[in-house]
């Protein structure tokens, strides 16, 4: 029986070799060029090894969050996910508070990675994103058959894994905090699954997983991490500088906990890849630092990321919003500039329109402006707004329309 706190990511792993064997040799193939990079390490002063040759200081990630909701409490908060990207800004760089946690005799393994992970300013076609994505489903709970990653199945369709680290959003069953796909797996599966209430560290995260360090693990495995116990009683995680540990520590352990002949320091249960509670995990080492860099090595898997503009590129100019109303085919609504930063003309072809009124929601479904339609070209002051994705609706009955609109 899966405890509560359960990573399903091994699981996954079995699942997905099981429907295709032939990823086997694919991830050798990844796990043969890790082994290769990892021969290659220099000392510096402090005796940490430094980071990967050929990888640059900082490696930008950027993230698309995909927020794929049934109920309302499920649509999470801008806010939260930002409190889930600055969790593992600080996790991955080692300026979590909860450093002083880490026990003293395995702080001389404690690594900064150099990952900085940031919401996506361009999308696939060029556009300006925020970086999140909110879809409606009628889909109660997901599980692990990766249903959330296609909208064909109630989900949303990932984006370019190239470019983009995927992060779905979502309820899952009972007992499922989250899972990560798998390193040289199929590129439309790419990315991370969190429960919507183990995200970040406010709204409905829900204690005892309400540190946003789901995500960090999770994101660990997208890395090519392996859980401490290697998956195994006593398994190897293939980091040299983890003790070996005989199975999962949970809850939040205090002490020295002796497993796998490991004394006298005993398991690392602080460690971001084993399954304690939020609380208790506050460290990644040098060699987890190193393994996960190494997909951004020349010729490693990850290695193309390194040349996203998903975070850079100046994004193209909108192109003018067009609508048609479903009810009348001869009615329609064109929204300009879009993006749009302060002013926007809202045009209608239709004097029938005249005399309806104009409402701008956010994508929680607040009504954040209203004003009425006084002739066929209307001007909205959008300056107030927060950056993000709204939907401008007027009229009703034969003449309801409804149009998005981005706000930088």
């Amino acid at each position: 029986m899966h405890a509560q706190n359960d990573c399903r990511s091994a699981e996954y792993k079995k699942q997905l070799i099981n429907n295709s064997p032939q990823l086997i040799a694919k991830i050798a193939q990844v796990e043969a060029f890790t082994q290769s990079q990892q021969k290659n390490k220099t000392t510096i002063t402090n005796g940490e090894t430094a980071g990967t040759t050929g990888v640059p200081a900082i490696i930008n990630i950027p993230v698309v969050v995909h927020v794929v909701y049934n109920s309302s409490s499920q649509n999470i908060s801008d806010q939260q996910i930002f409190s889930q990207i600055d969790v593992l800004n600080k996790d991955y760089a080692r300026q979590n508070a909860d450093t002083i946690n880490t026990p003293e005799i395995f702080r001389q393994f404690a690594a900064n990675c150099n990952f900085h992970f940031e919401l996506a300013k361009v999308d696939t076609l060029g556009y300006a994103t925020t970086g999140i994505v909110r879809k409606h489903t009628s889909i109660l709970a997901f599980t692990i058959d990766d249903r959330v990653k296609y909208s064909s199945l109630g989900g949303d369709d990932a984006w370019d894994d190239d470019k983009y680290l995927n992060i779905w959003v979502c309820n899952l069953n009972s007992g499922v905090l989250g899972y990560s796909s798998v390193v040289g797996g199929p590129k439309d599966k790419d990315g991370v699954v969190i429960l919507y209430s183990a995200v970040g560290v406010n709204g409905s995260a829900a204690a005892p997983f309400n540190l946003g360090r789901t995500a960090t693990h999770e994101i660990g495995h997208w890395l090519n991490l392996i859980h401490t116990w290697g998956d195994a009683d006593c398994g190897d995680d293939l980091i040299n500088d983890t003790p070996p540990q005989q199975q999962a520590d949970r809850g939040n352990p205090q002490g020295v906990i002796i497993s796998c002949n490991n004394a006298p320091y005993g398991d690392m249960y602080t460690n971001f890849m084993d399954l304690t509670n939020d609380v208790s995990m506050n460290i990644f080492t040098n060699g987890q630092r190193d393994r996960m860099q190494s997909l951004f090595a020349p010729g490693g898997e990850r290695f193309a990321m390194l040349s996203s503009t998903a975070l850079t590129a100046t994004p193209l100019s909108g192109p003018v919003s067009t609508t048609t109303s479903p009810d009348n085919g001869n009615l329609t609504i064109s929204v300009f500039p879009n993006p749009a930063t302060s002013m926007v003309s809202v045009q209608f072809n239709d004097v029938s329109i005249i005399g309806s009124t104009l409402e701008i929601y956010n994508q929680a479904g607040q009504k954040v402006i209203t004003t009425n339609v006084n002739e066929l070209l209307v001007q909205v002051n959008v300056s107030s707004l927060s950056k993000g994705i709204y939907y401008i609706k007027t009229g009703d009955g034969k003449s309801r329309m409804i149009s998005k609109l981005i706000k930088m």
